[in-house]
């Protein structure tokens, strides 16, 4: 093995500590690191559907009005190097390699889970590159979160849903409420959650706080001009100004709930980063977001998507099927054990012409006898596959003409969905 391959070997050999929801670890570790998250300012943004989104536009934007810009999201789809990003180039594999052995010691004194070593290293790769500022994705949480150290210009809630149970909370309050615990005093919250019981829950910590919350979609609006698999036109009314015909290069109707969050959030920091309308066009037309409904092969035609909530999956088949007919539709879906794989079920059963549950062996997964028998519980087919190997052979059989292909659910499924169109 090369040493880059023996380093995220090692990295992801942490993977096997349970989450650690604490800030302790992440300081401990920032401390060797000389505390570089001191050096750049910070757009920090949380959420469980869409803040991958909203990050992605922000950097965007931000890099289209000429400013360096850091991100920092998770998970990776194929190579560790894509969570930790400076204009849009990755983390070279030699300073992961280097920020490695410098922590190893620390690492193995304290045992801290994977998420605050990348954490730590995604810091001090922004302060080394001199990043004017940081857009940065909390991993699952936010109150407890790693990322929770940054010393942010704004912080965003994307909309909160079911998800991470087991660590956040049952309910959509408890899960809003860490969430929300990226909020601090002095600094401006901006939420696109419509939710009345998370929207009284962020209200409340923004009044302990001393602040207001505000809600992106209030003097905002969007109008849909033309909608396709490849994104959206659409005119933008932000209050203070309109812009007419721009294109947000991410399909989905409800990307735009995530842009005018991203919007809102620009807004907050256009007195330290202004931004022209010039650069809002270009970035929002410049947007790079993998695993999004992202169109992987014309033929047959065949795209990825990496929702794996019920809400996430709920809107993703919404509008898909708003182009493609359900009728047409073979989904490709690998779950994780801990979602809410019934519901999920429910939805692609009348979305869907027939699931193909795969094996996969990553994470922790959910058996695909499983989530094929609660389909067909639903009303829907469902066949167990093997492997991606398996289904792929199915969709370039002759006589498949017409199908369509959606893959969709973990962050798993994607890396490895990636990996076969790339060896084909």
């Amino acid at each position: 093995m090369t040493r880059y391959a023996d380093t995220t070997a090692f990295l992801f050999s942490l993977q096997r500590m349970s989450a650690k929801l604490g800030l302790d670890n992440i300081i401990a570790l920032l401390e060797v690191l000389e505390r570089p998250e001191r050096r750049w300012p910070a757009l920090h943004v949380a959420g469980t559907n869409g803040k991958g989104s909203t990050a992605a536009m922000l950097e965007s934007v931000l890099r289209a009005a000429g400013y360096r810009v850091g991100l920092y999201t998770s998970p990776h789809l194929v190579d560790f190097t894509e969570r930790i990003r400076v204009d849009r180039v990755p983390i070279p594999p030699e300073r992961v390699i280097a920020m490695t052995e410098t922590l190893r010691s620390t690492i193995d004194r304290l045992q801290p889970s994977f998420f605050e070593v990348a954490t730590a290293m995604a810091f001090r790769h922004f302060a080394d590159a001199e990043v004017d500022v940081a857009v940065v994705e909390t991993g699952m949480g936010g109150r407890l979160d790693s990322t929770n150290v940054v010393a942010p210009l704004v912080t965003l809630i994307s909309p909160v849903g079911l998800d991470h149970q087991q660590y956040l909370g049952d309910t959509m309050t408890a899960i809003a409420a860490e969430k929300g615990g990226i909020i601090k005093a002095g600094v401006p919250c901006i939420t696109a959650n419509r939710d009345p019981g998370v929207l009284a829950v962020l209200a409340e910590i923004c009044e302990k706080k001393g602040i207001p919350l505000e809600r992106s979609y209030e003097n905002r609006t969007y109008r849909i001009r033309e909608m396709c698999l490849d994104g959206t036109r659409f005119d933008l009314d932000t209050g203070s100004g309109r812009f007419d015909h721009l294109f947000l290069n991410l399909p989905g109707d409800y990307q735009l709930e995530n842009l005018l969050l991203a919007v809102a959030g620009l807004e907050a920091v256009a007195a330290r980063f202004p931004v022209t309308a010039a650069a809002l066009r270009e970035g929002l037309g410049a947007v790079r977001w993998p695993g999004r409904l992202e169109r992987v092969c014309d033929d047959p035609p065949v795209l990825l998507d990496v929702s794996h909530n019920p809400e996430g999956m709920g809107r993703t088949l919404a509008f898909l099927n708003g182009y493609w007919p359900a009728e047409s539709i073979e989904a490709v879906v690998f779950l994780q054990e801990d979602k809410d794989y019934r519901a999920i079920a429910g939805m692609l059963a009348s979305a869907v012409a027939r699931v193909w549950a795969v094996r996969l062996p990553f994470g922790k997964p959910l058996p695909a006898e499983r989530l094929a028998a609660a389909v067909r519980e639903a009303g829907g087919r469902a066949e167990v596959a093997a492997d991606l190997e398996t289904v792929r052979r199915r969709w370039s059989a002759p006589g498949n003409g017409g199908r369509r292909w959606l893959i969709i659910g973990s962050h798993y499924l994607a890396g490895a969905a990636y990996g076969l169109f790339q060896s084909s």
